[in-house]
């Protein structure tokens, strides 16, 4: 790279709108309008009602206490607020991170069946740096290799180890188990400790948070419907969706009274609750990277939390970014989610990132900027300063309804039969990752899918499609499919057997042609190799070669090697001879050598053609720039 290029690429990074772009709010909030004020707290008060609800539920999945997913729920709205380029993304704790996070920890010192909580905060801490210095090197266009199958095998399969691990909420019963097929047998082993209270209250509870969905979807519809409809009616239709749009909230605090009715009479232990969840704010601290065994604990976590987290967020980013009509860029939401996951980490948070169904809700509430980031925060900040010690009458059943809501439209099976229809290949790579992320985990379910995805990609470079033709397969009567018309030297006519230039008649399989078909790399050159060497120099029949590199745009050492080896050996075969390298109509010398040329390079473009000359090949190649002039140089050189 030349000095002027650095220069003016530092210059590029430097200047007033990169910088800009690294702070959105620096783009959006001049334009904002006091308008948008009612708009973003509507929003923001609408999330809030959501996000109580589902982080005390998400703790449990990520075996923290419950406190530690509203410590995750507040900090990331803020930053987001600041860094984040997309109006409707909330960041947050979500079901599928939690799932991660869950996997990467060790025993609670005072609670067997939970987490210690330091770990996951510095899990935080280290997929936060991850996601920033990805981001600042632009290197966020690497997610682009994987797969919508991979992701849609490892969501599916996400949110069937979440459901089935909340099924012992729903029954009220305890077992030992991580792993989906883990929670299905404990379950049917434990099916007689069922907690009637618990399985009553669970039912219920996910009844009614599916009949308030669907109240909420079929209001939406009806003020569309009724969009001239009395005023008296569009606030109905408005009240009905906020009704189903807070269902979350409304089972939780119902479920709640209901446990408090139940202890008032004497019941205090029909239902499994929650348990007091501390008040106040976490105390700010920097994660601690002195944790006994952190590296090995975390593991491959260091990897995969920090990328899944970034899908989901770009995912939801550009897909309401489409629906909205702005643009998000990768590099810079890695940038400010990664920030949230750092700060958040000093404030007790486990790795956090975009939730799809709060996004959902915040546009759908009328979000117009960021700024309903900052109204969902500061709820979640005077929730854990005020009304945390009602939280302990929470029931854990209904956290596990809502749980299992909120996963349910997370799978898609119908996608195994769209694929069985389009692509049947596609299939391997989903069914892997979705069946070793039930089985061994969702972690190494889905690094086993991005392998298997990048096989299929590289497949193709390694055994490329060559077609492998004798000349007579290729002309008729003088005429080449693509290259247009073979004329005989000297006007001779073409006879049905072969083809005549000069004094030389062609047998029509004594000529191979080799189309090379796709681009070659490195991991086909043994290939290539082998593949020329059975057709050409194995078949004593063949006397030339035509080498077509019409579809090749660029060649690498490795493969130039191969060719080489693949001339040396038809060179060895058929014995000595010169070289000979023309371009358009053979030239003089050439028709005057008494030793033939048997093979030729055809079809190159310049930078291939430079390549190969470069390479010497030595005494047996012609470069041609068509099909005509490499017969000719054939039929010349044996003249």
């Amino acid at each position: 790279m030349e000095m002027h290029e650095i220069k003016e690429k530092v210059s590029d990074y430097c200047s007033k709108d990169t910088w800009k772009a690294r702070f959105p709010i620096s783009i959006w909030l001049p334009t904002y309008k006091i308008g948008y004020a009612i708009n973003d707290f509507v929003a923001g008060i609408t999330v809030a009602l959501t996000v109580l609800p589902q982080g005390l539920a998400y703790a449990s999945i990520a075996k923290l206490p419950a406190q530690y997913g509203l410590y995750s729920s507040f900090m990331g709205c803020f930053v987001y607020f600041f860094l984040g380029m997309s109006k409707d993304i909330t960041v947050g704790p979500t079901a599928i991170m939690s799932l991660l996070v869950s996997s990467y920890g060790t025993s609670n010192s005072t609670d067997d069946t939970l987490n210690d909580p330091a770990y996951a905060i510095t899990l935080a801490c280290i997929c936060g740096l991850i996601q920033i210095v990805i981001g600042v090197l632009h290197l966020g266009a690497l997610t682009s290799f994987i797969s919508a199958t991979v992701i849609s095998g490892f969501t599916t399969a996400s949110a069937l180890t979440i459901g089935a691990g909340q099924i012992k909420n729903l029954f009220g019963i305890s077992y030992e188990g991580d792993a989906f097929y883990e929670d299905i047998i404990g379950v049917i082993s434990n099916i007689t400790d069922t907690n009637v209270w618990d399985l009553l209250l669970g039912s219920v509870s996910l009844i009614i948070l599916f009949l308030l969905k669907v109240l909420k979807d079929a209001s939406t519809k009806w003020e569309e419907r009724d969009r001239d409809a009395p005023t008296s009616y569009i606030v109905l239709y408005k009240s009905l969706w906020l009704l189903g749009t807070a269902r979350n909230a409304v089972v939780v605090i119902a479920s709640a009274l209901v446990a408090v009715i139940l202890e008032s009479t004497g019941h205090e232990d029909a239902l499994t609750l929650t348990g007091e969840v501390p008040a106040g704010l976490p105390s700010p601290s920097p994660p601690d990277f002195s944790l006994p065994g952190l590296m090995d604990i975390l593991g491959v976590g260091i990897a995969i939390v920090p990328l899944i987290g970034f899908l989901e967020a770009i995912a939801i980013g550009k897909g309401f970014g489409r629906q909205n009509g702005y643009k998000v860029e990768p590099n810079q939401e890695l940038i400010a989610l990664g920030s949230c996951n750092v700060l958040g980490s000093f404030f007790s948070s486990y790795p956090v990132t975009g939730s799809f169904s709060r996004t959902s809700i915040n546009n759908q509430s009328g979000v117009k900027t960021q700024a309903g980031n900052l109204v969902t925060g500061t709820l979640v900040i005077m929730s854990l300063l005020f009304i945390t010690p009602a939280f302990q009458y929470i029931p854990k059943a209904a956290l596990a309804a809502v749980i299992i809501s909120a996963v349910f439209n997370m799978m898609n099976f119908r996608i195994f039969l769209q694929l069985w229809k389009l692509n049947k290949l596609d299939l391997l790579p989903l069914s892997a990752t979705f069946i070793s992320s039930l089985f061994l985990g969702v972690a190494y379910g889905t690094l086993i899918g991005i392998g298997i995805d990048l096989l299929i990609l590289l497949y193709p470079s390694a055994r490329p499609q060559i077609k492998v033709e004798f000349l007579g397969n290729s002309f008729t009567r003088g005429q080449h499919r693509g290259y247009g018309t073979v004329v005989p030297v000297g006007g001779e006519s073409v006879p049905d057997d072969g083809l005549l230039f000069g004094n030389r008649k062609f047998d029509l399989g004594t000529i191979t042609v080799v189309h090379l078909l796709q681009g070659l790399f490195y991991p086909s050159a043994e290939f290539i190799q082998d593949k020329l060497t059975s057709e050409i120099v194995m078949n004593p029949k063949v006397e030339g070669a035509i080498i077509d590199f019409d579809r090749i745009t660029n060649l690498d050492y490795s493969i130039i090697v191969a060719l080489k080896d693949f001339v040396a050996a038809f060179q060895k075969s058929r014995g000595s001879i010169d070289i000979a390298s023309i371009k358009g109509t053979p030239s003089d010398n050439l028709v005057a050598r008494q030793v033939p040329v048997i093979i030729v390079f055809t079809g190159m473009n310049e930078t291939i053609e430079n390549q190969l000359k470069q390479a010497e090949f030595g005494d047996a190649v012609a470069f041609c720039a068509d099909m005509n002039t490499a017969l000719s140089s054939l039929a010349s050189s044996y003249d």
